[in-house]
């Protein structure tokens, strides 16, 4: 009898040994498995969405995905585990809320608070996965009692939060400071360089920005001096604000403010390129335009986009010249937005693409115009060969993307282009040639509908000098000097 028990004694051991050998692979296994097959979670924080997800590894790092740019690693933590980071998407409308038309001061406080509930959720998430997989896996493998199942799921669970404490705890954020990068991203530390040498002639230029602002009032009556020969200046006399090519420059609003504050704009004409991506959030910006207290008429250029136009369109005070014939304030203004702007890019293919739209958009103008009754006061649009076929039907053309100020007269009329009222946005800070802030300011007749004169205004930024120039119009006159065309040397950015 006694033998018959301790035989039975020993194939019960040998089966219990068995079973705990099965219960600590199926807790292993059953996390690991339910970790990486179902953890992987996606989180909003301020408007920008990522995915987060933690997978096995020999040592510890962190992964951070910027599709389709690559990605980049770093060694932040212990563990034999990896953090993957993959950035999904970003939301303009909520994240420029915090941007536009100013940054909100907390803005990075409540990124970080935020994380921290979404990294809470995350961990959560990842020990109840650990705990579930555990029991699963060991029910499926063994068909244990109940009580030996939760001593698996509570195994797993304190696997998996043991492991994430220790890679939590030890985590080093500073690791990024010196990432491993991979992909096209890999030109980022060049990048960075270059963006630190604009970084500093941003700060040149807003350290200076301050005297314009203050020089404004001078230049003003600088400008009220200049003789109009003989032509008149009366009540009926509008002033009209010509800008172009602002290309997203944080400081081009405010010179534009300045302009029309003290120079009493009653009009302001924008010939496209307000933005540099054509992104939502850069559109954001034009909030700003409600506080000038002047109609803007804006006619989209290359670097705008549908979204920025849709989002233009929104917005209090401006107009948005798509191919119809406006009245602002008693001046009639025809245009219509730049070809590239319905499209992925901002330049043609080829010549052949280039002619071929630049004509298209020739054609519609012509259109509009020989259904209206009279031809228009002006004409805007972005790029200076559409604005020159109408020579000789509308007396004002205007048009942008040359980022140089050009005054010429082709027959019975004028052709204005004001240079980059953002100075040729980041590009030009790029040049070793300045690339001047300008603008024109159009003064309009109203008792015979024709433009008087035109005063030119350049503000060069890191010499902190501007300078005003009168140029009469309304008659013939002789070809412009040089300095009204402003040639760039050859280290001048492109027009784009």
């Amino acid at each position: 009898m006694a033998r018959r028990m301790e035989k039975a004694l020993t194939v019960f051991k040998g089966r219990n040994w068995r079973l705990c050998v099965v219960e600590i692979v199926a807790v292993v296994l059953g996390a690991v498995l339910f970790v990486t097959a179902f953890g992987p979670g996606s989180y909003e924080v301020q408007g920008v969405s990522f995915k987060g997800e933690i997978r096995p590894a020999a040592s510890g790092r962190t992964v951070l995905q910027i599709p389709p740019l690559g990605y980049l690693t770093a060694s932040t933590h212990r563990g034999p585990v990896e953090l993957h980071i993959t950035l999904q998407n970003i939301r303009p409308d909520v994240l420029g809320e915090h941007v536009y038309p100013q940054v909100d001061p907390n803005l990075l406080r409540d990124m970080e608070a935020k994380s921290r509930w979404a990294v809470a959720a995350f961990i959560a998430k990842q020990i109840a996965l650990g705990g579930i997989g555990a029991v699963l896996v060991f029910w499926a493998l063994a068909r244990p009692p109940w009580k030996r199942l939760l001593r698996a799921g509570l195994g797993g669970l304190l696997m998996v939060g043991l492991v994430l404490g220790v890679a939590f705890q030890t985590y080093d954020r500073s690791a990024f400071r010196e990432p491993e990068y991979h992909g096209v991203i890999a030109a980022a530390p060049r990048v960075m360089h270059m963006a630190d040498e604009l970084l500093n002639k941003l700060q040149d230029f807003q350290d200076k920005s301050d005297l314009l602002v203050s020089n404004i009032q001078t230049l003003f009556g600088q400008a009220q001096r200049l003789t109009l020969l003989g032509a008149t200046e009366d009540e009926s006399t509008r002033r009209l604000l010509v800008i172009a090519d602002m290309h997203n420059n944080p400081f081009a609003l405010d010179f534009v403010g300045s302009l029309v504050h003290h120079f009493r704009v009653d009009l302001i004409l924008d010939a496209g390129d307000f933005t540099d991506f054509g992104s939502p959030i850069e559109a954001q910006a034009a909030a700003k335009i409600a506080g000038f207290g002047a109609p803007y008429v804006f006619a989209p250029g290359n670097h705008d986009s549908s979204e920025v136009m849709a989002f233009m369109r929104g917005l209090p005070n401006i107009y948005l010249l798509e191919g119809q014939e406006i009245d602002v304030r008693g001046i009639r203004i025809i245009g219509s937005p730049d070809s590239w702007a319905y499209g992925e890019t901002v330049v043609a293919a080829n010549e052949a693409e280039e002619a071929l739209l630049l004509d298209r958009q020739v054609e519609e103008l012509r259109a509009a115009l020989q259904a209206g009754a009279s031809p228009p006061d002006i004409l805007m649009v972005h790029h200076p060969a559409v604005a020159r076929a109408f020579a000789g039907e509308v007396p004002i053309l205007i048009s942008g993307h040359t980022h140089r100020v050009l005054l010429e007269q082709l027959g019975a009329s004028w052709h204005l282009n004001p240079g980059s009222i953002g100075a040729a946005g980041l590009r030009g800070l790029q040049t070793t040639a300045e690339i001047p802030y300008s603008a024109i300011i159009l003064h309009f007749n109203g008792a015979d509908q024709a433009a008087v004169a035109a005063d030119v205004i350049k503000y060069n930024a890191l010499s902190g000098s501007f300078t005003v120039e009168r140029r009469l119009l309304g008659r013939a006159t002789p070809k412009p000097e040089p300095e009204m065309e402003t040639a760039f040397p050859a280290s001048a950015p492109p027009a784009c």
